[in-house]
């Protein structure tokens, strides 16, 4: 069987601060998914759960769970299931944020590990190559299996993102991520049921990148097969125009990981 472009598992609303479009609500994102067939379409609006989780930044602290609960209730989906989740932020040590006794609040959890652009909060002012963002990368991961989080209910979000090291070479941070550590953590979060994202965004915007090579960009996404991982794919949409790109694009990074739907992860 065939891997299904039917869903959404990562997309905004104009609650997210980043998106902050009038037009960007949960009835778009919901017709989106009505007129292209989905099964399901996710809710991940940016959340740093405070006062509970210390630490987030000035642009985290607004988005706080009264704020991302503020959607809710979502409109009734029918045959879509309308998941209700969140992207928080993972910036090392005890610095995830959310608190284990809200986990329960989502029915699914995004967390990115790389973004770097966040100098100073997620990123060390140190980190200033693309071999010391490459090795950050698989510290993160690493770093985040330390959490109780309901890892059937987590995605790893878009490991190829540029804003990894988006002042140099993207395809240098992903070449010079260590295979060994890396297979490591691909093979734990898949024992543990967590979905690796397949950010049709972050695919559709380094396509475009001087320098680009399709080989480095999927070359984690490759090795998280080989660990045996489960995939779903993602808009990261913000704005109402960039919800498309799932189905345009969806299909060929599919294609070229050969996905079929065994390789499928469904939020349970």
């Amino acid at each position: 069987m065939v891997f299904p472009v039917d869903h959404d598992l990562h997309c905004h609303s104009r609650l997210s601060l980043c998106s902050n479009d009038p037009a960007q609500t949960p009835e778009a994102i919901l017709e989106h998914a009505r007129s292209h067939g989905y099964a399901c379409v996710c809710l991940t609006d940016h959340f740093w759960d405070s006062p509970a989780v210390p630490g987030a930044s000035g642009w985290y602290l607004r988005q706080d769970l009264a704020h991302v609960r503020s959607a809710l209730p979502l409109p009734d989906g029918g045959a879509v299931r309308f998941a209700f989740g969140c992207e928080t932020e993972w910036c090392g040590g005890s610095a995830l944020g959310i608190a284990p006794e809200h986990c329960g609040a989502f029915d699914f959890i995004v967390v990115p590990p790389n973004h770097f652009h966040m100098k100073g909060f997620v990123r060390p002012t140190d980190v200033d190559t693309e071999e010391k963002a490459a090795l950050l990368l698989v510290e993160r991961l690493e770093g985040l299996l330390e959490h109780p989080l309901p890892w059937p209910r987590v995605g790893i979000a878009h490991l190829n993102c540029g804003l990894a090291f988006s002042e140099g070479d993207l395809c240098a941070v992903l070449r010079a991520v260590p295979e060994d550590r890396f297979r490591a953590t691909m093979q734990a979060f898949a024992g543990r049921g967590a979905g690796i994202e397949l950010n049709c965004g972050c695919f559709a915007a380094n396509r475009r990148r001087a320098g680009y090579h399709e080989d480095d960009e999927f070359r984690l996404f490759r090795l998280a097969k080989d660990e045996g991982c489960h995939f779903y794919l993602a808009s990261d949409a913000h704005h109402p125009d960039e919800l498309g790109v799932v189905p345009d694009i969806g299909p060929s990074i599919v294609s070229a990981l050969g996905l079929d739907a065994h390789h499928l992860y469904r939020i349970p």
